[in-house]
């Protein structure tokens, strides 16, 4: 093999292998940024989850009467502002005008999550703070009417 043969071929060696270092590199920053984003997705769906469960949670008066929608909402707001959210994540409440609703923002990096949570479709309102429910009445009697 002459000089310019071996010249060419550690050329190409040298080229193909900086070529095939490129594309790993790409490969290993594409995974390490998708497990960047699934972390930021289980650190919201495990917030999302920690909210449900506190709004489920049974809230009733110092006399053991279910509460109305919008006492159970303030409730869970106060216990919603009282504990942070997970590290990296940020949450935002808001409680539409005129309405039983709850408007959860979760935010992680560039990923967020929404959710709109009414006490009554967990079962959660007493209806009327002034009329305690009959004995035939069951949680969820109150889901839907307004």
């Amino acid at each position: 093999m002459n000089l310019v043969e071996l010249l060419l071929a550690t050329g190409l060696l040298l080229g193909s292998s900086a070529a095939s270092l490129g594309v790993w590199s790409r490969v290993s920053a594409t995974v390490v940024a998708d497990r960047q984003k699934l972390g930021q997705l289980e650190s919201l769906e495990t917030e999302v989850q920690a909210v449900e469960a506190r709004l489920q949670a049974p809230q009733s008066d110092p006399f053991g009467q279910p509460l109305s929608c919008e006492a159970q909402l303030q409730r869970l707001v106060a216990r919603l502002e009282s504990q942070p959210p997970r590290a990296g994540v940020v949450r935002s409440l808001e409680l539409p005008a005129g309405s039983d609703l709850l408007l959860v923002r979760l935010r992680s990096g560039d990923q967020e999550r929404q959710r709109l949570y009414s006490p009554a479709a967990f079962g959660g309102c007493g209806g009327d703070p002034a009329q305690p429910p009959g004995p035939g009445s069951s949680p969820g009697d109150g889901v839907g009417r307004r």
